[in-house]
């Protein structure tokens, strides 16, 4: 078969630009799509023994969550973390064609009055022969639930959470809506892949968490001995002056690694290093 007969892809626009049009097609390009899926955690993330102020990190384990995180808080740390889960609508295209206006479309969609039959146009082929002009075709950005959706800039659609509180992001992550987003019958999904989108890059659990740090930390010496895990990323944001540390495909019970790392991370902060042990600075706890 040259080309996916529901969303047009063919093999060449795969290897070209790396990214499926529909749920059909990506079992024709199934064993590379999955090459490309971030793999999930293997477990919860915590400091080897061998990393500095470990002492320190298991008395800061002692605290109740919550507390945890309020006592991070409270030292104002210049600090950013952001959330974001991409998924596609079940039975669209990549990305969605649709004849709504962004905004009516995803409150319609996340209150369950969506008919996909009718509200979004199922392939390119019918949208050729309607020239139908699309509403998803600019970048929208849709203010939700505190965040924000993304739509037009990518081929799916994202929700994403920025703030400067660890209790918030805790909150945030444990509220209702949040579970919406696993809804297997709401958005596209393949046993054995998990959630789809068009790169495999965002598919899976789709989710992907980061903390942006100043940079002159990394001069500074204050993150001396510390190692990024290698299934994270990092990127610097120039002319930001900050540190970005990510990663992809946690899912609803991977999170505490994400906690873990940021808690750790602030705890070098918060009581400084000299000569690579820790100063006399305590934690008030």
């Amino acid at each position: 078969m040259e080309s996916c007969v529901y969303c047009g892809i063919s093999a060449s626009d795969w290897k070209k630009k790396g990214r499926v049009g529909c749920s059909n097609c990506v079992e024709l390009f199934r064993e590379e799509y999955l090459r490309f899926i971030p793999r999930t955690p293997d477990g919860i993330w915590e400091p080897p023994t061998d990393f500095p102020m470990h002492g320190e990190w298991k008395e800061l384990q002692s605290l109740v969550q919550s507390e945890r995180w309020k006592k991070i808080d409270s030292y104002s740390l210049p600090f950013s973390y952001r959330y974001r889960v991409a998924r596609n609508p079940k039975g669209s295209v990549y990305p969605v064609r649709t004849t709504k206006p962004p905004e009516r479309f995803f409150l319609d969609w996340f209150s369950g009055k969506i008919d996909i039959s009718e509200d979004v146009v199922p392939s390119h082929f019918e949208t050729k022969k309607k020239k139908r002009r699309l509403s998803f075709e600019k970048e929208t950005r849709i203010s939700w639930k505190g965040g924000t959706l993304f739509t037009g800039d990518e081929d799916h659609f994202r929700w994403e959470y920025v703030t400067d509180s660890l209790a918030d992001l805790s909150e945030t992550l444990d509220s209702s809506f949040i579970e919406e987003f696993w809804d297997r019958e709401r958005f596209d999904y393949k046993k054995g892949i998990g959630f789809l989108t068009s790169c495999p890059t965002n598919s899976g659990e789709g989710d992907k968490f980061s903390v942006a740090v100043p940079d002159s930390y990394t001069e500074s010496g204050i993150l001396e001995g510390f190692r990024l895990p290698t299934d994270w990323g990092f990127y610097r944001e120039e002319g930001q002056g900050r540190l970005i540390f990510f990663r992809k495909n946690f899912g609803r019970n991977g999170k505490n690694s994400f906690f873990n790392l940021v808690s750790y991370l602030a705890l070098l902060v918060i009581l400084g290093k000299e000569a690579g042990k820790a100063s006399s600075t305590r934690f008030p706890f």
